[in-house]
C-alpha cells in the first residue's frame, strides 16, 4: 500500500492556477505537489488554494488528517504563505465541504501580531504532528512579510483619511520574527537558514538573479512558478527530506 502525501498552501502550490497576468492561458503541467509525490512514490492529496493565509494551509491539513487513517499518510508539509492573509469559511457546500475566501492583506492590526500568529500556527502544527507520530516537513514557501513590491513595507490603515502610509519595516520585522520564541522552536523547517527565508527566495538567488527566474516563472510579469519552477521546487524538497 502506497504512502499518501498531504500538501497545502497558496497559489505556489494549487494544482489549479490561474494567472491574473496571463487569463487566456492554462498551465496543465504538473505541480510540485504531484513531482514530489512521484519522487517518493506517493499517491497525494493538494489542498492548496490560490490567495490562501496560513490559517487555511493549517485548518485544511488538519481536517484532512482527522478524515483519514493517519497510518496511511507518508509525509505532510505546509507550504506557509504570507501573514497578513485572511482566511474564513463562508460556508459548506451540497457535499459537506468547507468554501473558503481569502483577502489578500488584512488592513487591521500590527504586523508583528500577524507575525507571531503566523509563528504560533506553525508551532502548533509542529505539535500536532509529533503529537500523533506523523512525518511532516514544513516550508515558507513565499516571503511572510507581503510580495514582490510591497515586501519593504507596512501599510498602516488610517481610519482619519483612509490613507495608507509606507513605512520600511524590513529589518525591524525580521530582527522581532527572529527572536520569538516560536520561531526559536521550529524543526523540519526546509529552506530555513538564518531569518525570514522563503523557498521562493532560495531557488531564485532572492530574485535578484533575471536569468534564474527566468526560467523559474511563469513570464516576467507572472512570477509563479512555471513547469521548470515546480520541478525545482519538488527536487529541493525531496533533497531535503
Amino acid at each position: 500500500m502506497r504512502k499518501v502525501l498531504i500538501v497545502s498552501g497558496c497559489s505556489f502550490t494549487t494544482d489549479d492556477y490561474k494567472s491574473m497576468h496571463h487569463p487566456e492561458k492554462d498551465f496543465p503541467f504538473d505541480k510540485w505537489p504531484k513531482v514530489l509525490a512521484k519522487m517518493l512514490n506517493m499517491d497525494y492529496i493538494n489542498l492548496g488554494q490560490s490567495g490562501a493565509g496560513n490559517e487555511f494551509i493549517h485548518n485544511t491539513i488538519i481536517d484532512q488528517i482527522e478524515t483519514m487513517d493517519k497510518s496511511k499518510i507518508g509525509l505532510v508539509i505546509p507550504a506557509w504563505s504570507q501573514c497578513r492573509r485572511r482566511d474564513y469559511q463562508v460556508h459548506y457546500n451540497r457535499a459537506g465541504k468547507a468554501v473558503w475566501r481569502h483577502e489578500m492583506h488584512d488592513l487591521f492590526g500590527d504586523t508583528k501580531y500577524w507575525i507571531k500568529r503566523s509563528f504560533s500556527t506553525y508551532y502548533f502544527f509542529q505539535i500536532y504532528c509529533e503529537y500523533y507520530k506523523i512525518p511532516y516537513r514544513q516550508v515558507q514557501m513565499i516571503e511572510l512579510f507581503k510580495d514582490n513590491d510591497e515586501v519593504n513595507n507596512d501599510y498602516r490603515y488610517v481610519e482619519k483619511n483612509l490613507k495608507k502610509l509606507r513605512v520600511n519595516k524590513r529589518e525591524e520585522y525580521d530582527k522581532f520574527a527572529t527572536s520569538l520564541l516560536y520561531y526559536k522552536k521550529l524543526k523540519n523547517f526546509i529552506g530555513k537558514t538564518s531569518g525570514i527565508l522563503s523557498l521562493q527566495d532560495v531557488l531564485t538567488d532572492n530574485r535578484q538573479n533575471k536569468e534564474i527566474l527566468k526560467s523559474f516563472c511563469i513570464s516576467p510579469e507572472d512570477w509563479h512558478p512555471g513547469e521548470h519552477g515546480h520541478y525545482l521546487i519538488a527536487k529541493y524538497i525531496h533533497e531535503n527530506i
